[in-house]
Formats: C-alpha cells, structure tokens, sequence
C-alpha cells in the first residue's frame, strides 16, 4: 500500500508533468487563451487540496492551473478548456484565467488583480450563515499586496471572524521583470 506521502509527492510530479505538457502544446500555438503556469507552485496546490473539506471552497487568481488540475486530478478535462472544446471543465466557456469548476468546490477566478479576494470575503460572510463549517480558502499574488482590497479583504474577513486562509504565492515576477532586476 502507498503511504499519503508518497501519493503527495506523485501528485506534485504530475502536476509539474502536465504544466509542461501544456507549456509544449502553448509554444507550438495550440492555445487561442493565454495559459499563465505555476511551475514551483505545485506543492502548494496539493497541499490545499489535501485539506479541503467537502464544505470548503477555492477561490483563485488568473493563475489557477495547478490548484483546478490538483482538484480534478486529470489532464484532458484542463486542455480541452484551453482548446475551447465542449468538452472542457467549463464546457469551453472559460478559458484559462477565469477557470472555476465549483462541483469541486473552485468556486471562483478571476483575472482582475486581488478581485477574489473580495469576492472571497464576501462569499465568506453569506458561508457563515449558509455553512458554518466551511472555510474560505483564497489564492492571491504577491502583485495583489499593493492593491487596496488586499488589506481591505483581510481587515473584513478578520473584523467578522469568517473562517478563511489568504495563500500569497509570489512568483518572483513584477509584471513582465524580475524582482531581483527592480532597483537596479
């Protein structure tokens, strides 16, 4: 029998395995949608996921690629999204950057900078009358921290005690430059 860990850890290896099969198929312009990977991110997803509860919900940035594929744990579900094809995880609606699929609780993305953390807080605050057992996971960059709603949406969803977890990832990227280059 496998032990959890050892599962983890194929898990972050798939992950990384199919972002870049998907950076392959993105290079050779099989894609008509910007596909934004979080290669080095894998763990984090998986770690999420792992916790997540049936009354829990996800709530993401423009770079979801790795928490929806570590939710669904398929690859042809994702490509057929960015193909466009019916047969998608949003039936070809969403795209990449707006990709939810709330029967696994990704309830929502969204490509406008820290605009799911307001949603979030406020998805969190209807949650606690709805479900009070569930909590509000919710996914940012580190670029979302210069936005006003990052700090509001902490500041909410701390002033109303809603059950929630902020995850910064950062990327090491300001835009199209590296932090390290800024200030040079």
């Amino acid at each position: 029998m496998i032990n959890k860990n050892t599962k983890i850890i194929k898990k972050i290896i798939w992950l990384r395995l199919a972002q870049i099969i998907i950076n392959d198929r993105y290079k050779q312009g099989d894609f008509d949608v910007p596909i934004h990977l979080a290669m080095g991110h894998e763990s984090i997803a998986v770690a999420i996921n792992s916790v997540m509860r049936k009354t829990d919900s996800l709530f993401l940035t423009h770079r979801n690629i790795h928490y929806n594929l570590s939710r669904i744990e398929t690859l042809k579900e994702e490509l057929d999204e960015y193909y466009l094809r019916h047969t998608g995880l949003a039936k070809g609606s969403l795209g990449s950057m707006n990709l939810s699929n709330p029967d696994k609780n990704v309830i929502y993305s969204s490509n406008i900078l820290g605009n799911n953390l307001a949603v979030g807080g406020g998805f969190a605050l209807g949650n606690k009358v709805k479900n009070p057992n569930g909590v509000v996971f919710i996914t940012t960059g580190d670029g979302a921290i210069e936005e006003g709603v990052f700090f509001e949406s902490l500041l909410f969803l701390k002033s109303n005690s809603l059950p929630s977890v902020i995850i910064v990832e950062n990327n090491e990227w300001s835009l199209g430059t590296k932090i390290e280059e800024i200030g040079r």
